[in-house]
């Protein structure tokens, strides 16, 4: 908050509300001019409303520092030279389930992928056809994990870390164009639902796999906090998939080139009111309006 009362830097300094009991205060207040007090109050109030209208997560710096965080940043992979990724192709969802209840797992996944699909521009469609797919989503129980990882991953011991610490696995591929080609989503659900952390498992490993691959407890509200208690995107995560998709941005920049490119974007969302309005644009189409959570 720049709003700086320099007017009273006296006052402010003799007396600090936050460390000072109100009655050392009482006596500064009642020795002033009852036009300097009643100017003081103003100004004071004039502050806090500043600083109540805007939440930190709507500053400009906390957005980009955020996005080169979870985008340029890999949770399990160490990179010296991270690259922007995302996709450049429609995404063909390929649904397994041998697990729970496959009706509820398909619905819920086909609401948080249009909800995605209306953020970022993406087409995001259910296939039949497993050959033809570039996204499989795999409902199954704990003690299948490894079979799973096999089967549409590969050697489970190259991604061992991430098998023994998450709850549920997210996996994609890239070509040369920094371009994610296809993407594998693991959820046990028995374990998932054991941890309370079965849906956030379906919106959180589909919503990286666009691009933003990183988990950060700096980064809050956000589903890419496991701190956090958010289960839906917050209106953070709804600027960063936005910022991820803009036109302005493309595969394989570096951090350098991102870092650059950011002050456009922001601009951008500024200019169409996406910063101001994230909290209410980010509920259009949400998994969290559809369950009336």
């Amino acid at each position: 908050m720049r709003c700086q009362l320099r007017k009273f830097s006296i006052i402010r300094r003799a007396c600090h509300l936050s460390l000072t009991p109100w009655r050392r205060c009482t006596t500064i207040w009642k020795l002033l001019p009852v036009k300097v007090w009643f100017s003081a109050v103003l100004l004071l109030f004039s502050c806090i409303s500043q600083g109540a209208d805007k939440a930190h997560w709507q500053d400009p710096q906390y957005i980009a520092d955020s996005f080169i965080r979870i985008a340029l940043q890999r949770e399990y992979k160490e990179t010296s030279n991270p690259k922007l990724v995302r996709w450049r192709q429609p995404i063909r969802l390929f649904f397994q389930s041998d697990a729970g209840d496959s009706q509820l797992q398909k619905e819920l996944l086909s609401v948080h992928a249009q909800h995605l699909s209306h953020i970022t521009g993406v087409p995001i469609d259910f296939s039949t056809d497993a050959k033809n797919s570039n996204l499989f989503v795999i409902f199954t129980n704990y003690n299948q994990m490894e079979n799973k990882v096999r089967q549409y991953i590969g050697d489970p011991e190259r991604i061992r870390k991430a098998l023994d610490e998450a709850i549920c696995l997210g996996n994609f591929a890239l070509n040369q164009r920094s371009e994610i080609t296809r993407g594998v989503i693991i959820i046990p659900v028995d374990y998932a639902r054991q941890k309370a952390k079965f849906l956030d498992c379906i919106v959180e490993e589909i919503t990286q796999l666009l691009g933003l691959p990183n988990d950060s407890d700096q980064v809050y509200p956000s589903i890419f906090n496991d701190v956090s208690v958010d289960a839906y995107l917050s209106p953070l995560d709804y600027l960063l998939l936005k910022m991820l998709y803009s036109p302005r941005l493309k595969n394989g920049m570096s951090v350098q080139q991102v870092v650059r490119t950011l002050p456009a974007i922001l601009s951008d969302l500024k200019a169409q009111g996406e910063i101001e309005n994230a909290v209410q644009r980010v509920q259009i189409y949400s998994l969290k309006r559809y369950l009336g959570d």
